[in-house]
């Protein structure tokens, strides 16, 4: 199966090959995350610095978006490590983007249905405080 796609490479335009390059990056850095082994996935292109975030998933959910993010950062030896990949959710509220932190975790709507109740439950606790003061 292999040698196909080799043999077919010639075929491909540019904006195809960029793609399989997206794709095997992706998948390689699916079973370093599977096998537990970050350190061993990183792949600094030559002559370029890694960007400091990547997103490996993006996906719509209610009024905002789920995005699992690999982070970056340069060591003082110029070495590369990487965290995570983490959950966040973007959203927009009061004209701003909104960015909550859901951490590394298999069920990210899960725990942005946690986070949210857990929320709602100290708002109502902050209102009933307050009202009990005035």
């Amino acid at each position: 199966m292999v040698e196909k796609i080799i043999g077919r490479l010639p075929e491909l335009s540019g904006a195809q090959i960029a793609r399989l390059e997206d794709e095997l990056r992706r998948e390689r850095q699916r079973r370093a995350y599977s096998a537990g082994g970050r350190q061993d996935a990183v792949h600094a292109q030559e002559g370029s610095a890694p960007p400091l975030t990547e997103v490996l998933e993006y996906r719509p959910y209610e009024d905002g978006y789920l995005q699992l993010e690999l982070r970056r950062y340069v060591r003082r030896d110029g070495s590369a490590r990487e965290r995570g990949p983490y959950w966040y959710f973007q959203y927009h509220e009061g004209g701003k983007r909104k960015k909550l932190y859901l951490g590394k975790t298999d069920d990210p709507e899960g725990e942005l249905q946690r986070r949210r109740t857990a929320g709602a439950a100290n708002m109502t606790v902050r209102d009933v405080r307050q009202s009990r003061r005035t």
